[in-house]
């Protein structure tokens, strides 16, 4: 039985602990250089950069904020205590949250300038005070003053980051937030940044390594247009743990590229293996897929003839073989949706429970085999909870029981074996794998509904345009996490939403408004997540937006390597990569 939040909550020391005994006392991998092709090509080392999982992973490296994360023995990032030695949280009587973090000692800049409270309150206020700020300052309206700093562009009106004396950091939410800590406090984009070298180098101090100063376990110790180099910080409090002496981000090149620089030596690791060295793995039985948080998801609009109709939503909905589609598909990396948030979206409910007699931090994967042994998997991200929920809830239809029902569904729309159905278009953005999803659903719908459907294929750009337009009638869209919470899938939903701001297919239900307020102001972990999985099974239930696959990745390390782990959003952490031997 594994309870995640409650190892985050009451077991960070106990983590740190057990991760310095494993070091053995020494740099065991003095001399390891370490090449990986991971990233895209990167220009700047500032925090306030990192946009995106690439800009993020390299900052994650460079910097330390007050929470960090490590490896929770089988590869997935955890968090445990970074700058911060020590964090407490009390909740207030108007509903206010206070976070009071106190700092280490010895937490240094590789200049040797000691890290204080008010390098992380000067990071926050700088992102607030520039003239456009990051996007994903947007998700961090429950700190106290956002408002205020955001209208007037002034980070100083920011009254919920505050310093006390060097070593206490004080940060003020006006409301409970799930997140807060792993998107906040450990996240990329709040790094604590140097405001005299801000000051003295100006904004675009990030991109000359000579000038930047960084407070983790590397420094940048060059960043050009081939690659980042980074070596170990000689003033990082944590000098006995092991790992590479450097780490080299050569800037990705493709996964055919990548794999040969990997197959030949040149690099250590591969972030992304090319389909063929995929097939491979497969056939030898060795391959590993790791989740990859985003959905590829069928759309009706609702506000568009025929979608209107419930039953005719149910109807193309159901006619979907999602083991059909994933053949047509053909892809080894992608596995059939079984709800509109994916695997790999942390389960933040310390309260659920699941018996088991041996452990696994993997997704559930098949709770039909795990039955028939006895045991079940441990339930650590949100999906694999759904899915355990579900399968309670009993057996589901097989796909000729399905096929069968949709047929009926349409006759009771009154468009029995498709007759009288309008012509419909279905848009897509236009990649190999979509335009074989769009040919499966195109005929199946035709054998199974009767009903003729016209494939438009789009440029990216041409499909948002059209989505987000509202006009359109049935699509389709990859919907990525752009933070590790159900609520980045579920929130968009909202009947408060526009159909320009994401509500991409007018979906509206006062009862999944309702449940989604509860998950905006509930303190109580147990009642924020059962809420977040009736709301999805409502949506789920409109046939409105209906989930067709996830997506997978698969990476592979040097052999004699080891150590490599991941977080959430797919940043891949070489930290405590050491030799298998």
């Amino acid at each position: 039985m594994k309870k995640w939040l409650s190892l985050l909550c009451s077991a960070l020391l106990l983590l740190s602990l057990a991760a310095g005994c494993a070091s053995g006392g020494e740099n065991v991998e003095e001399g390891l250089d370490l090449t990986v092709r991971d990233l895209s090509p990167q220009t700047s080392a500032d925090p306030a950069a990192a946009t995106d999982t690439d800009s993020s992973t390299l900052i994650l490296h460079l910097y330390e904020n007050l929470l960090k994360w490590t490896d929770d023995g089988s590869g997935h990032a955890v968090l445990t205590e970074g700058m911060a030695q020590s964090y407490t949280v009390q909740e207030q009587n108007d509903g206010s949250v206070v976070y009071t973090f106190t700092l280490r000692s010895d937490a240094r800049w590789s200049d040797g300038e000691p890290v204080t409270a008010q390098d992380f309150v000067y990071a926050w206020q700088r992102l607030f005070s520039m003239e456009t700020p990051p996007a994903a300052l947007a998700r961090a309206n429950m700190v106290e003053g956002y408002t205020q700093a955001m209208q007037a562009k002034d980070g100083s009106l920011l009254s919920g980051v505050a310093a006390q004396g060097d070593s206490t950091l004080i940060i003020t939410l006006t409301s409970p937030c799930a997140y807060f800590l792993d998107t906040f406090c450990a996240g990329a984009l709040t790094m604590p940044v140097r405001q005299d070298l801000v000051e003295q180098y100006g904004d675009d101090w990030g991109s000359d390594a000579s000038q930047v100063v960084t407070n983790g376990a590397y420094t940048l110790s060059s960043l050009d247009g081939a690659a980042a180099v980074l070596e170990r910080s000689e003033t990082y409090y944590d000098q006995v743990s092991p790992g590479p002496d450097s780490i080299t981000f050569a800037w990705s090149e493709g996964s055919d590229a990548d794999y040969e620089a990997l197959d030949s030596g040149e690099a250590d690791f591969a972030a992304q293996l090319p389909e063929d060295a995929v097939a491979a793995l497969s056939e030898a039985g060795t391959l590993t897929v790791e989740p990859v948080p985003s959905t590829y998801a069928l759309l009706l609009n609702t506000a568009s003839e025929p979608f209107s109709d419930a039953l005719v939503r149910e109807a193309f909905a159901l006619a979907i073989d999602q083991e059909a589609l994933l053949a047509a598909v053909g892809s080894l990396t992608e596995t059939a949706a079984t709800g509109f948030v994916p695997h790999g979206i942390t389960n933040r409910d310390d309260q659920w429970e699941a018996e088991t007699e041996e452990t696994t931090s993997q997704p559930a994967a098949d709770t039909a085999d795990s039955a028939e042994t006895g045991e079940t998997d441990v339930y650590w991200d949100f999906r694999s909870v759904g899915d355990a929920l579900a399968a309670e809830s009993g057996e589901a239809l097989t796909a000729e029981e399905r096929a069968v029902q949709a047929a009926s569904l349409m006759s009771q729309a009154g468009y029995p074996g498709g007759s009288g159905f309008p012509a419909v278009e279905y848009l897509y953005e236009d990649t190999a794998e979509n335009q074989a999803a769009a040919e499966y659903l195109r005929d199946t719908w035709q054998e199974v509904l009767g009903v003729t459907v016209t494939l438009r294929p789009c440029t990216e750009t041409e499909l948002r345009e059209q989505l987000l337009g509202g006009t359109y009638t049935m699509g389709s869209f990859r919907f990525d996490a752009a933070y590790d919470d159900a609520t980045a899938f579920l929130r968009r939903w909202r009947s408060t939403t526009s159909t320009a701001a994401g509500n991409l297919v007018q979906f509206a239900d006062q009862a999944y408004d309702l449940l989604l307020s509860v998950v905006d102001v509930t303190a109580s972990l147990s009642a924020r997540e059962a809420c977040l999985h009736d709301a999805e099974e409502l949506l789920m239930t409109s046939y409105s937006v209906v989930p067709l696959f996830y997506y997978g990745t698969v990476s592979q390390l040097a052999d004699g390597l080891t150590g490599v782990y991941r977080g959430a959003l797919g940043n891949y952490f070489f930290g405590s990569v050491t030799s298998a031997s």
